[in-house]
């Protein structure tokens, strides 16, 4: 996997508001011994790569478990676990697991306390960049191209952190580069978290580098504009007022550069997904590496949490994998059944069963299939002949995608399906013959809810897809174990939001339910 100087963990430079306790809203400094000017380009380097290491890392957070703390890690529990894709294994004793589990939980639960925070933080680190580069000696480094297109970096970062705020609990902390040091920063309904998040990316995304010229791991244009389309797709929900076409015409910005699909769909998920990252179907991505990038959440815990320790060994090495496997994570069977006859079907069914009347059991006939979309073998030794498990570590080598081009393909059928005219079938279609799927002739709710499941699933979108179209909440449609039941039951509305964690109600406020 190639990297640059950004993206290096050890280059990294911590400052002034930067280093405050998450578990409050205070913007002072709190350790005597952080930087406060940097002096170097290399010092600069380092700041901006501690803001997408932000994305992996799993510092700052306390959490009961190594990994628990990662931006990947929590933010997948609250889109998948809670939703028709994916559960907990009862062998995992972590708390706050089973709650998700049956959408069951409450303003205590450590993922939600984890996922909170670490916005709070990344949003806070990113303005504080933004007011560094401005005011404490930036254009003494860089010529004003290169300061608006960082500018634009940490804006895009601050972004993707008020998205997942604005998504998961509608209302939040509102700091920014003018924000005062010291202060408690003022507390933000959905509507002007959206708002002001829309603004700014729309008049700083066209400073960011196209993909053709960005840096591996770092925020092109591209992912500027699929971040934006993602809030407008979601805008009735965030703001009761529709942005479909608003939406459409910021993924043209991304379809009409040039980018195009891999020609294969499980290789976007291995050891060498790198490849595609960037200026290629994976627009936006998390990247991790053996030894340098390593994290017990990501990819890691797509893997290793996923894999079971009763498999065949012949499966495991297949898969390039020489760790432990935690044997957590498991599939619902309404993922398994809307993949049946899809190529994209990457499940290990062994002697499982499908069903999940038990969530206590893990052995050999345990409930749940196990997931193998990510693997750790490289694209070009799939199936891992070589036998060289995974270098010997248990960690995880592979890219985790946070927005792809095929996404943006079938966003474009969803907005023509709300009446927008985009060509949004002929788009969906083409995602269906990468796989070698007939084209469909009609996009319906339907359609396009199993169309966006079996391409993305695992990938951390569920739960929002299913608020959007009216089927996550009530009995619309149920899953297993939704509201603990296990042939599903309704869930009361106030549940389309997570509560405001314990830790932050006295000065952010809780929402409606909880």
């Amino acid at each position: 996997m190639k990297l640059n100087k950004y993206i290096v963990v050890g280059c990294i430079a911590l400052m002034g508001a930067t280093t405050s306790c998450v578990g409050d809203l205070d913007l002072k400094p709190n350790n005597p011994n952080t930087k406060l000017e940097l002096s170097t380009v290399e010092e600069w380097d380092g700041f901006l790569a501690r803001l997408y290491g932000n994305l992996y890392r799993d510092d700052i957070i306390s959490t009961s478990d190594a990994g628990a703390g990662t931006f990947t890690r929590t933010h997948f529990n609250l889109q998948e676990i809670v939703a028709d894709e994916c559960f907990i294994s009862k062998k995992w004793n972590d708390p706050g697991y089973q709650p998700l589990n049956t959408n069951t939980w409450s303003s205590d639960n450590e993922w939600i306390y984890a996922a909170f925070a670490r916005e709070f933080f990344n949003a806070k680190m990113s303005a504080e960049f933004i007011y560094q580069m401005q005011n404490a000696g930036g254009a003494a480094f860089f010529d004003e191209t290169e300061m608006k297109a960082r500018i634009a970096e940490a804006r895009a970062l601050r972004g993707l952190a008020y998205y997942y705020m604005i998504d998961l609990f509608g209302r939040g902390p509102w700091v920014d580069e003018n924000s005062t040091t010291g202060a408690i920063p003022p507390t933000y309904d959905r509507v002007q978290l959206f708002n002001a998040i829309t603004e700014e990316l729309r008049n700083s995304v066209d400073d960011l580098k196209p993909a053709a010229q960005q840096e591996y791991g770092r925020v092109s244009r591209e992912a500027g504009y699929m971040l934006l389309a993602k809030l407008y797709l979601n805008a009735e929900v965030y703001t009761g007022t529709p942005m479909y076409t608003e939406c459409a015409q910021a993924l043209q910005k991304v379809v009409g550069t040039g980018i195009s699909l891999a020609p294969e769909y499980k290789y976007l998920f291995c050891a060498t997904n790198d490849k595609y990252v960037g200026n290629g179907e994976i627009l936006w991505a998390v990247p991790q590496q053996q030894g340098r990038m390593e994290t017990w959440g990501g990819t890691t815990y797509l893997t290793a949490g996923a894999w079971v320790e009763t498999v065949p060994v012949e499966v495991l090495t297949r898969l390039n994998y020489s760790g432990d496997a935690w044997s957590g994570l498991r599939l619902r069977p309404e993922l398994s059944q809307s993949l049946m006859g899809d190529p994209r079907r990457l499940i290990y069914q062994g002697t499982f069963q499908e069903a999940i009347p038990d969530l206590e059991a893990f052995d050999v006939n345990s409930c749940g299939y196990m997931l193998i979309k990510y693997s750790n073998s490289p694209e070009d030794d799939y199936e891992n002949t070589a036998g060289e498990k995974n270098n010997g570590t248990g960690m995880s080598n592979i890219d985790y995608p946070l927005f792809r081009l095929s996404d943006a393909y079938l966003m474009l059928a969803e907005c023509q399906f709300r009446g927008v005219q985009c060509d949004g079938l002929n788009y969906l279609n083409q995602v269906r013959a990468r796989v070698g799927l007939d084209p469909l002739t009609v996009l319906t709710a339907d359609s396009i809810l199993r169309e966006r499941m079996n391409e993305l699933y695992c990938e951390g979108h569920r739960r929002s897809d299913l608020i959007r179209f009216g089927r996550y909440v009530g009995n619309a449609y149920v899953w297993s174990w939704k509201n603990g039941v296990y042939e599903g039951a309704s869930i009361p509305e106030f549940r389309a939001l997570f509560p405001v964690p314990t830790q932050y109600v006295s000065t952010v406020g809780q929402n409606p339910g909880y």
